[in-house]
């Protein structure tokens, strides 16, 4: 277990609500063993610091769901999953390939956990390595290059069965994780943004938030049809009356239900990244009104993850 550094940890994550995500600040980089929570429901910066062994390498979060870290070491490169509520780590066998975009399906005690990693297209085409947690080695997928695809940096997502990698522009392809198939969809993607991907009731989501912008601008839905895509604006009460959104940049998620949770009244959209000041700050916007919760003395080379006790 993390070592902790103030002694009200333990009380606090008890009284909180199962279902708000919390904020973990990951400190990623050389020297740097201490992390971090911050909760959601103060927007205050109460960070607690702690120690985990599990974490002592330098590290890189490549995705997070579930209540689990999918965690790639700096030094060895390899990879492995960590629970920071649990300080639960569980190794995978070690990835070959240079790692542009990952995701999973499940929680990786789930006997139908497969992990995804997307490898920017070479002159030798598009690479993508499935693991079913619990096998001893990763199977590689090799597909032809196409150098119109993607532009920037790449999300992954999982949805129904297919790992979605989408750009900046909202451009899309998948894999099939069953049939083990690589499609790029035709369509109309939007305005290079800031986006952040999420899936809610089977359905993929974007918040766009341009550069210049403090707070997620528009929601927009993923509508594919005949085998192509577009993506449809819509109103954040397309996703119900008590939705609250979590994004930032190693998942995002939504979550229904915490509206009569006291500290969480009227908040829907909580925004955690970095700044160009290099802070990590939290953001929470309602009706037009934002509040700022700073990290404190954490700065850029903390990774700031929501994360959801499973």
């Amino acid at each position: 277990m993390g070592r902790l550094y103030e002694s009200h940890h333990e009380e606090e994550k008890s009284e909180t609500n199962k279902n708000i995500p919390m904020l973990f600040l990951l400190g990623e980089f050389s020297g740097e063993s201490n992390h971090a929570w911050l909760n959601p429901k103060n927007h205050t910066s109460n960070s607690k610091l702690m120690k985990f062994p599990e974490l002592e390498d330098q590290t890189e979060c490549l995705a997070s769901g579930f209540g689990w870290l999918l965690i790639q070491s700096r030094n060895t490169s390899s990879l492995f999953f960590f629970n920071p509520f649990t300080s639960q780590r569980i190794n995978l066998p070690y990835h070959h390939s240079v790692i542009t975009a990952a995701a999973f399906s499940a929680s990786p005690t789930s006997p139908d956990c497969i992990v995804f990693t997307y490898r920017m297209p070479s002159v030798f085409g598009v690479r993508i390595d499935t693991l079913l947690v619990g096998q001893e080695t990763w199977t590689g997928h090799v597909f032809m290059r196409d150098p119109s695809l993607f532009g920037g940096e790449i999300q992954a997502i999982y949805n129904n069965g297919c790992f979605y990698c989408v750009d900046p522009y909202g451009k899309i392809a998948t894999f099939d994780a069953k049939l083990r198939t690589w499609n790029i969809v035709r369509g109309n993607g939007f305005e290079r943004a800031r986006g952040y991907f999420f899936e809610f009731n089977g359905e993929i989501f974007a918040v766009k938030k341009k550069s210049d912008s403090t707070f997620a601008e528009k929601l927009e839905r993923l509508k594919v049809e005949g085998g192509m895509y577009g993506w449809e604006e819509v109103d954040l009460g397309f996703l119900g009356d008590d939705v609250t959104l979590f994004l930032g940049p190693y998942g995002s998620c939504a979550v229904p239900g915490l509206s009569n949770v006291v500290g969480m009244e009227k908040k829907k959209v909580f925004v955690a990244d970095y700044r160009p000041q290099s802070k990590c700050l939290m953001y929470n916007k309602s009706n037009g009104f934002g509040m700022v919760a700073d990290a404190g003395f954490f700065s850029w080379w903390y990774a700031p993850i929501w994360i959801q006790n499973s």
